[in-house]
C-alpha cells in the first residue's frame, strides 16, 4: 500500500509539472510576439520539439542526468530567444554524473524559477550555472542564477520547489533533499 501511495504521489506531482510549464511558455511567447513575431515563430517550433521530449522523458521513471540536463538546456534555448544577450549559462558537469539516474523533469521547475525570479527581474539580466559533481555515492547538483537583493521578498515557496522536494522525497525518502539558500545577490 505504501508503494501504491508513493506511486499516485508521484503520479500527481507529474501531472503538475506540465501544464505549470506550458503557462509559462505561453506567457513567454506572447511577449515576444510584440517584440518580433520571426522570433516567436522560432520559439514556438523549439518550444514544440521541446515538448514532445518532455512528454516521452516524463513518462519515465528515471532519466540519465545527461538528458535531464539536455532538457534543461533545450528549455534554456528556448528562452535564450526571449531573453537574448540577457540570459547566459554556464555548464560543468563531471562525466561519471552523465549516466547517474534522476527523476526526469526534476531540473525543470528549478530552472524556470531562475529565469521568472531571477534573469527576468534584473535589468541587464544574468548567469544561470549549472554544476554536476559525483563524490563517493554522492551525486550533488547546483543550480544558481543572480537574483535582485532588493525585490521585495516572496514568503511562500513557490509550487515548483516544493513539487522537486515532494518528489525526492518520494523517490528517494530521506537518501535526497532540496536545499535553497540566497546569498550576495546569488540564489
Amino acid at each position: 500500500l505504501r508503494i501504491l501511495a508513493q506511486e499516485a504521489e508521484l503520479k500527481a506531482l507529474r501531472a503538475q509539472i506540465n501544464p505549470h510549464f506550458l503557462f509559462n511558455s505561453l506567457n513567454s511567447i506572447s511577449a515576444l510576439t510584440t517584440q518580433n513575431a520571426a522570433a516567436a515563430r522560432t520559439m514556438t517550433l523549439r518550444l514544440a520539439d521541446f515538448l514532445r521530449k518532455s512528454l516521452r522523458l516524463g513518462a519515465q521513471d528515471s532519466i540519465r542526468l545527461e538528458e535531464e540536463i539536455a532538457l534543461a538546456m533545450n528549455f534554456l534555448e528556448i528562452e535564450q530567444i526571449r531573453f537574448g544577450s540577457r540570459l547566459r549559462v554556464e555548464k560543468q558537469v563531471n562525466g561519471p554524473c552523465n549516466d547517474c539516474l534522476v527523476p526526469p523533469l526534476v531540473l525543470q521547475p528549478l530552472v524556470e524559477n531562475a529565469i521568472h525570479h531571477g534573469i527576468a527581474q534584473l535589468v541587464d539580466g544574468g548567469t544561470i550555472r549549472l554544476q554536476a559533481d559525483w563524490s563517493g555515492s554522492v551525486l550533488r547538483i547546483q543550480l544558481q542564477n543572480p537574483v535582485d537583493p532588493d525585490r521585495p521578498k516572496n514568503r511562500k515557496s513557490g509550487i515548483g520547489i516544493e513539487n522537486v522536494r515532494k518528489r525526492l522525497r518520494a523517490v528517494y525518502d530521506i537518501d535526497a533533499e532540496l536545499l535553497t539558500n540566497e546569498k550576495d545577490g546569488w540564489y
